[in-house]
């Protein structure tokens, strides 16, 4: 089977969302008032153009994160500026808002950033003064200002949840792991203790009892003796297999399944949720132990690579089949991936489990929409 894709780790542009349809159409509005709000013919024209350039700036910054969309928000903020002057009765403000809003979030920190910031935020107080004749008007400029850095603010605010979160699907994952481990070398301890022990005084019991049944039997002792003591004889031996068998199922890794994805899904620090559907069915323990990993490195993944986006886990009981999916949406809209980063081995682990237990898996681009999909099927004991 073809090893599954890895995953793009960075994205140049993003779908756009609702929010920025609406803003879209918004902005529509108000280029429809500011050409009514145009003094004659030839400039109701002019600021049709310049606010039709402002909706084409605002929708490449809000679709591209590389410089493109920096360009994008500064033809916006250039349109509106210009617009306001035309039509002060109009609502050019709104698209130099709404530029600023983006430019500073698709220009890398900085001087640059600084410059472009001040530089905007002046053109936009001389703006308004030269409107209203009042250097109060230089007041929108200190709002221009302050507008950026709120915007800057929400989107670090923003990106050190989307590491917290990838700091905990890492941190739960790893505390399952030690929790396991400590468990195991617990069970083994504990193994030791009564093979050392346990099994070794019943073995001892069961010999010396073996021997006094042959001198009761050599000396012609009575039915009534050496009938206990043959029970008592097999007793012992049942009892040395029971403790070997205990030894050895205390001594066998305790393995998870699919019964316990519900708490894996449950306790998983982002948005996700679990649908199982189809009569529950029976994997071997080494199957549902590789289902669970691979489920888990799945959502793991997603909270890399998909930052904030949530996450569906589907569990399909079909005939003589278990199909499980886990999906993600994508990374949401203005959301930068998690700077938490896998070896890169995990896709290749996860089909090497599966594999293992004669299963298969596929990862991928979502159908049919944005996102990532991991397909796993194993067989199963309708």
């Amino acid at each position: 089977m073809p090893t599954p894709r890895r995953r793009p780790s960075a994205e140049l542009r993003q779908a756009f969302n609702r929010r920025d349809l609406i803003g879209a159409a918004a902005l529509v509005a108000c280029g429809a008032v500011s050409v009514l709000a145009a003094p004659g013919p030839l400039h109701k024209i002019v600021v049709g153009v310049l606010m039709a350039c402002a909706e084409l700036g605002m929708l490449l910054g809000r679709r591209y994160l590389s410089w493109v969309g920096g360009l994008g928000a500064a033809l916006t903020i250039a349109s509106g500026l210009t617009v306001t002057l035309l039509a002060p009765g109009g609502l050019g403000e709104v698209a130099v808002l709404v530029g600023v809003l983006v430019l500073p979030l698709r220009i890398p920190a900085g001087p640059l950033s600084t410059a472009a910031l001040m530089v905007v935020s002046l053109a936009s107080g001389v703006t308004i003064m030269a409107i209203t004749g009042s250097a109060v008007g230089l007041l929108a400029g200190v709002g221009t200002w302050l507008m950026a850095n709120r915007s800057v603010d929400q989107v670090i605010l923003q990106a050190e949840r989307d590491r917290a979160v990838g700091l905990l699907a890492e941190v739960e994952a790893s505390r399952l792991a030690l929790r396991e481990a400590a468990a195991t070398e617990e069970r083994n301890r504990i193994a030791k203790e009564m093979h050392d022990v346990l099994a070794h005084t019943l073995a001892g019991l069961s010999m010396q009892l073996q021997a006094i049944r042959a001198i009761a039997g050599r000396e012609g002792a009575p039915a009534a003796l050496t009938g206990p003591l043959d029970r008592a004889a097999e007793l012992a031996r049942d009892g040395v297999q029971e403790a070997r068998a205990a030894v050895g199922a205390l001594r066998a890794s305790a393995l998870r399944g699919p019964d316990d994805l519900a708490a894996l899904v449950r306790d998983f620090p982002g948005d996700a949720e679990l649908e199982v559907s189809g009569p529950v069915g029976r994997v071997d323990r080494e199957t549902g132990h590789a289902v669970y990993r691979a489920v888990q490195e799945a959502m793991t993944n997603a909270a890399r690579y998909a930052t904030g986006s949530p996450i569906r886990v589907q569990v399909s009981w079909l005939d003589r089949e278990l199909r499980v999916t886990v999906r993600d949406h994508g990374r949401p809209a203005g959301r930068q991936p998690s700077p938490v980063q896998g070896s890169g081995t995990g896709l290749r682990t996860m089909a090497e489990r599966i594999e293992a237990v004669d299963g298969t898996v596929a990862a991928g681009p979502a159908p049919g929409g944005p996102g990532w999909l991991v397909d796993l099927r194993v067989p199963s004991a309708g």
